[in-house]
């Protein structure tokens, strides 16, 4: 029985992610146009507002609202999981910096239209999942949360692995399907599908759980 309280997860809904003028994006466009194109626009037209939608229920039942940011610390990147220092370096040899920026850079802030409240929790990590390298799970603990609903960006990669995780850890999980985005449509359906057979099968839209839950 689900007796604890219900958070709602954002993940790397960022300022450098979403803005095709972000060092991040130029040059990952460099190297393979428009391989972002799909990820921006169902922000933009689907995720961002159902994002909003979410976190407005939330808040008006004093449900706990976490962002998870991906930033460094280190001016080297050292501090990055492999794969994003790598690429971070890459980036900055082709005359692209910062491509993962620091976490006092303006262009690691959660975008405008979902911009965090002093009351909300914003969770730094510098991995896939802040489950192996942050303290969310203690905090998580500390506020009575049991069931994580999911959002952001992009379901195969930081989201699923929070959110397998999370599983791991012995909280329920949900995923609002319209709420996430990935690089391209098959890899988000298919993102969830493995998500769900791991993780207990709760994959929803937005306008279904906040009529059902919130």
């Amino acid at each position: 029985m689900q007796t604890g309280r219900t958070a709602l997860v954002i993940v790397d809904m960022q300022k450098y992610y979403l803005h095709p003028d972000s060092p991040y994006a130029r040059y990952f466009n460099s190297i393979r146009p428009g391989c972002l194109d799909y990820l921006m626009q169902r922000s933009e037209s689907t995720v961002t507002p159902n994002i909003g939608r979410c976190i407005k229920g939330f808040r008006r039942r004093n449900m706990p609202v976490v962002f998870i940011r991906l930033c460094g610390r280190d001016p080297e990147r050292r501090d990055l999981h492999r794969f994003f220092m790598e690429t971070h370096e890459r980036g900055r040899r082709a005359g692209f910096e910062p491509v993962y920026p620091l976490a006092d850079d303006p262009w690691a802030e959660i975008i405008d239209e979902l911009k965090p409240l002093p009351t909300d929790i914003v969770i730094d990590k510098t991995t896939f999942s802040p489950f192996t390298t942050t303290a969310i799970d203690s905090i998580l603990r500390k506020e009575g949360v049991e069931r994580l609903v999911f959002t952001g960006l992009a379901t195969s990669q930081c989201v699923e692995t929070t959110a397998r995780d999370a599983s791991e850890r012995g909280y329920s999980i949900v995923h609002l399907e319209d709420a996430q985005a990935d690089y391209d449509e098959l890899t988000h359906i298919s993102s969830l599908i493995s998500s769900r057979g791991v993780c207990g099968g709760n994959v929803m839209t937005a306008g279904e759980y906040l009529a059902d839950e919130v």
